[in-house]
């Protein structure tokens, strides 16, 4: 479950949200749907603008995730919301309708990262 001390950030022009805030203005650490950081700790400001940017857009990035057994695949995520986020193995950059899925509470703590 997201800490009740972030605070959601909705985009301005559309309400969409897009991340979180996570610390006290001005220095606030600016954090995905499924709160991995996107930066380290500074300006709510730049965290905003952040946001606005790359919230939703790094959804689309390929990430690595860290299985039960200790093994690193690399997924794409195939949803993301505010409780949790659904990826896909990509073996060899691909995945197709047998390839392995799972759904990692939100946040994921260090076991999902960008690759």
């Amino acid at each position: 479950m997201i800490p009740s001390t972030w605070r959601p950030y909705f985009r301005e022009r559309d309400g969409e949200l897009v991340g979180y805030l996570d610390g006290t203005d001005p220095i606030v650490i600016p954090r995905t749907l499924f709160g991995y950081p996107l930066a380290p700790a500074g300006l709510a400001g730049d965290a905003t603008r952040l946001l606005d940017e790359r919230g939703l857009a790094c959804l689309g990035d390929r990430w690595v995730l860290s299985r039960g057994d200790g093994e690193r695949v690399d997924v794409l995520i195939m949803s993301a919301y505010a409780d949790r986020v659904e990826v896909v193995e990509t073996e060899y950059g691909y995945y197709g309708p047998d390839s392995p899925r799972h759904t990692l509470t939100a946040p994921t703590g260090d076991r999902l990262q960008p690759a």
